[in-house]
């Protein structure tokens, strides 16, 4: 059987959880995808990142920042 692993499409709506407070939760669109980075613009907002795309449990994932605490946004986690 061949393992999927759920990557981030352009046009999808997604969430960006934090650790430290699981009630924020801003929305971010991609925007544009390479083979190894993602873009994500603010849903509704002016907000910008790119960032290196990484794999675990079976879906890509971007962290914001280089931390262990860092805020990230799964693949999973469409919204819209």
């Amino acid at each position: 059987m061949e393992n999927q692993i759920t990557k981030f499409e352009v046009g999808n709506v997604y969430e960006m959880r934090f650790i430290g407070d699981n009630d924020l939760r801003p929305q971010f669109i991609c925007v544009k995808r390479t083979a190894k980075t993602a873009t994500f613009e603010r849903f509704k907002g002016t907000e910008s990142l790119t960032r290196r795309v990484k794999e675990y449990g079976g879906e890509e994932y971007v962290l914001e920042g280089s931390y262990s605490m860092a805020p990230s946004i799964h693949a999973k986690r469409v919204v819209a």
